[in-house]
């Protein structure tokens, strides 16, 4: 029998444990455009998977770069009905350039995600880690459309937070292919510890259990499903500032 994948995701306060049945080696997912109608079905299934891995990468960027009560969550509007997604990630992306320049961000960190609203718009939801700038300043440097402010010091999972702001159709494909969000360059990755990549893992892991107190923790969130090539995975996460 096979050894199953363990994996463990630390992405701050928050701990991710998935446990797999079968580890198999290579990477599978979806690259380019269908090419006939065929294809269709086969593709929007590995949007779907593509969409999903989107979403954890998101996620776990969002926990571990912005646990600061002083960071900030804004939502970018266009007046016009602002539609192209490459012309608007220019815009956005000057934005970024006049926020740094205007008030010497030297450290800036952002991470964006895109949405459309029901006309079909582009609008954009960050976070940032910048000090307090006026909402009327901040409007006037993005000068595209509305600024709104989102309160955003009560949220423990601000991962969990942003993704309620992205869209969960799988069927949407207006992202195919395509950045479905922005990031700086200097936020960190997530860290990702695999049974397979360390030789001596049953330390290391015991290391972990001990330093997270995970015997006497309780998940705040637990599921098991079935994977294609991997077979069943259970899957736990915790949340540190809940036991705070």
């Amino acid at each position: 029998m096979s050894c199953g994948l363990k994996k463990y995701v630390i992405t701050g306060h928050i701990l991710e444990v998935y446990t797999y049945d079968y580890y198999i080696h290579g990477k599978g997912g979806f690259s380019g455009t269908p090419k006939g109608q065929a294809d269709i079905n086969s593709a929007l299934k590995n949007y779907a998977n593509t969409n999903q891995r989107r979403r954890d990468k998101i996620r776990r960027l969002a926990c571990t770069n912005f646990n600061n009560k002083y960071d900030k969550f804004l939502t970018l509007t266009f007046k016009e009905n602002m539609t192209n997604i490459e012309e608007c990630n220019l815009l956005f992306k000057n934005f970024i350039k006049r926020l740094k320049y205007t008030h010497k961000l030297h450290n800036l960190k952002y991470l964006a995600v895109i949405e459309f609203q029901e006309r079909g718009a582009v609008h954009y939801h960050v976070l940032l880690n910048i000090p307090y700038i006026p909402q009327n300043e901040l409007q006037k440097l993005w000068g595209h459309g509305f600024i709104f402010i989102n309160a955003i010091s009560h949220v423990d999972n601000l991962g969990a937070y942003i993704l309620k702001y992205m869209t969960k159709d799988n069927n949407d494909t207006r992202l195919m292919g395509k950045k479905a969000y922005l990031t700086s360059r200097n936020l960190k990755q997530e860290e990702i510890i695999v049974n397979h990549d360390i030789k001596d893992f049953s330390k290391l892991e015991n290391k972990i259990i001990q330093k997270y107190n995970l015997n006497d923790l309780k998940a705040v969130y637990e599921a098991n499903f079935d994977t294609e090539m991997l077979g069943n995975c259970t899957y736990k996460q915790y949340n540190f500032k809940r036991e705070l």
